[in-house]
């Protein structure tokens, strides 16, 4: 399995091929490594699996081929979760940005 097919494989979802080699690139891997126990515990793979979270939680709704992809906003939290929690492991700073706004707006 390359890292381009395990990225894919967190989630039925259908990422391109181009994002997750960016995401894989980004982080210094060769998208088209095999995959082993060593890489998948390396910081550059959890932080490349971070980041696939974090696209899946701004992934938008969709219909493909009549198979509908839509994630309730409680799925987009945990999502933002997982990539926290990796980027955490790996010791990066793993929280989400906090919306400023004024005290009774909506954000």
């Amino acid at each position: 399995m390359t890292v381009i097919e395990s990225l894919q494989s967190l989630n039925a979802y259908p990422l391109t091929r181009a994002a997750l080699r960016n995401i894989a690139e980004e982080n210094g891997i060769d998208a088209d490594e095999e995959v082993t126990f060593e890489l998948r515990s390396t910081k550059p793979f959890r932080k490349a699996v971070a980041g696939v979270y974090l696209l899946l939680a701004e992934s938008p709704n969709i219909t493909q081929e009549g198979i509908s992809y839509s994630f309730p906003e409680s799925e987009r939290k945990l999502f933002k979760a997982k990539a926290a929690a990796e980027l955490d492991a790996v010791g990066e700073e793993g929280g989400i940005a906090p919306k400023y706004g004024y005290k009774g707006q909506y954000l």
